[in-house]
């Protein structure tokens, strides 16, 4: 394969930009040095490969991988945009899917377009996989706010109250599982009782 090394440049600086933004829903919150969407990624990434395979049903992990690895490709373009925006960027998903084709393109249709599909499934929750890592992206969200309320944020509840959150976990009866057990640790703490 023949690759400009000015085209990397350009894809690298867009990918190093996921180390620099940080996640707006935490700093929303109050938490300044929260993760940033690297952290995150890297988050659902690690989960997505550790889970695959406790699932009940027949996920690909290696797709389910590739699929968490490009999930937040976009926001190195549009940046984060947190839950409470959405009603204002109906658009989010088309916006980030020509973010994801324009930072791939410099690395040549072939690479644009199997990591484009890859988003697309993501955005789209078509294949078992992407919703398997859409139930992921919510757990990794719930184990991290967990942990910023251990240190003392106390401003977190709406994303336990938030029911979609916890929708994308009844396709997997195993992650919901887990996603309860966080929730009823999280009340446990509040009333002042540690396990």
């Amino acid at each position: 394969m023949n690759l400009e090394c000015s085209n990397l440049d350009k894809v690298f600086h867009d990918f190093l930009t996921l180390k620099k933004i940080r996640r707006t829903g935490w700093q929303l919150r109050g938490i300044r040095n929260g993760e940033s969407l690297a952290d995150h990624c890297f988050g659902v990434t690690l989960l997505t490969f550790m889970l695959a395979d406790v699932v009940q049903v027949g996920i690909s992990r290696d797709r389910a991988v590739a699929i968490a690895i490009v999930h937040e490709l976009g926001e190195c373009r549009v940046g984060d945009i947190p839950y409470t925006a959405l009603k204002y960027f109906p658009d989010k998903s088309k916006i980030e899917t020509e973010a994801v084709e324009d930072i791939l393109g410099p690395l040549g249709e072939k690479i644009t377009r199997a990591n484009l599909e890859l988003f697309k499934e993501f955005e789209e929750g078509s294949t078992l996989e992407a919703r398997f890592v859409k139930a992921i992206d919510k757990l990794d969200m719930l184990i991290t706010a967990a942990e910023y309320e251990k240190t003392g944020f106390a401003s977190l509840s709406d994303f336990w109250a938030n029911e979609s959150t916890f929708r994308p976990f009844a396709e997997f009866p195993e992650l919901a599982a887990y996603a309860e057990h966080l929730r009823r640790n999280r009340e446990r703490r509040l009333a002042g009782r540690h396990d």
